[in-house]
């Protein structure tokens, strides 16, 4: 089974920033920021999950769905630049940047290509955790 390691580097109150090294080089991630585990305005918990492929229905493509996560369902990886796009799911870019004002992930439909082409086909596992010196 694959591997997928998703280290987180920043914490702050506007959203969780971090990033996965993959055959396919960097990827960065984005989330909402760390409000307890509050399912659809949070970030999930560090730890070790399974993923498998799913169909987003409020987009309409093939994302990837985060399973085993305590007292959450329904948790995607998905296209999204900015925190205010997943509500509790985690987005992919290929850069970090500003978007309208906003810390962000760029380039986010070719990173989610990317990802899919590597991780989209069948389960992995998903381990999330900090870069020392991170904190909540």
């Amino acid at each position: 089974m694959k591997q997928l390691n998703i280290i987180r580097f920043c914490y702050a109150p506007t959203g969780t920033f971090g990033y996965a090294q993959s055959e396919n080089g960097v990827l960065y991630t984005v989330e909402r920021p760390w409000l307890s585990n509050a399912h659809g305005i949070s970030c999930i918990p560090e730890g070790t999950f399974t993923c498998a492929p799913r169909f987003f229905h409020k987009d309409g493509y093939n994302a990837v769905e985060v399973k085993g996560v305590p007292n959450r369902q329904d948790i995607l990886i998905h296209i999204a630049n900015v925190p205010k796009d997943v509500e509790g799911c985690i987005g992919v870019g290929r850069k970090l940047g500003i978007l309208m004002g906003d810390w962000a992930v760029l380039d986010s439909k070719l990173a989610f290509e990317a990802f899919m082409a590597e991780f989209g086909s069948e389960p992995f596992q998903l381990t999330i955790s900090q870069i020392k010196g991170a904190t909540l």
